[in-house]
């Protein structure tokens, strides 16, 4: 999963999401999902929620 969410990946994706925003008429969105630090935030984001469920799942494997 890691190997598919690199920080190119999202950031890729973001900027993807910016444009929509921005055709959608939503410029403080597009501001928003822009700026770098949203890369990092959603992929440290993506990384404590993958660490929460691999606990989970290990836990109810147990």
């Amino acid at each position: 999963m890691t190997k598919f969410l690199t920080p190119g990946v999202v950031t890729g994706l973001l900027s993807a999401a910016a444009i929509g925003a921005s055709l959608a008429g939503k410029p403080a969105l597009a501001a928003f999902l822009t700026d770098p630090s949203t890369a990092a935030n959603v992929l440290a984001a993506l990384g404590a929620i993958g660490a929460l469920a691999a606990g989970l799942l290990k836990g109810v494997r147990s």
